[in-house]
């Protein structure tokens, strides 16, 4: 018993010490942002994402109607949706961080696009493939899309 109270003053005395910055935590102005805006994406290529994106999510709708008759779709849809969530999200909250970034984000719409394919085709070669392949579930608590 000694020891544990002993333990948890020595805790508290290494706590203690650590404290937030007050009431300047709570404006917004002072607070941090992180992560921290990325590169400005060009307008050309800001043009060409969206385009792709919009191509794709015609491509999710298409598969969304024929999921009524086959169920497994359903399933597989997220593996498709995490594409245009990443895409768009790192459109919208400034999260391309180098010019590269663009180029991947690129790539991304490409392997989207060719899900969408395979699976309008009745195929989903990924979920055979080994090692690392990107998929994604409905998330419960918010309905959102994720990546696992």
């Amino acid at each position: 018993m000694r020891i544990s109270a002993c333990f948890t003053v020595m805790a508290l005395l290494f706590i203690l010490p650590v404290r937030a910055d007050g009431l300047a935590d709570n404006v917004p102005v002072n607070v941090r942002r992180v992560p921290a805006l990325g590169v400005e994406v060009s307008a050309n290529d800001r043009k060409e994402l969206e385009s792709r994106l919009e191509s794709l999510e015609v491509g999710i709708s298409n598969l969304k109607q024929q999921a009524k008759r086959d169920p497994k779709i359903t399933d597989l849809l997220p593996d498709v949706q995490i594409y245009t969530k990443a895409v768009r999200d790192a459109l919208i909250y400034r999260e391309f961080f180098a010019a590269k970034d663009v180029t991947k984000a690129k790539t991304l719409l490409k392997e989207g696009q060719a899900r969408v394919d395979a699976l309008l085709a009745g195929q989903a070669p990924w979920t055979t493939q080994t090692g690392l392949v990107v998929r994604g579930y409905v998330s419960k608590i918010d309905g959102s899309v994720q990546p696992y």
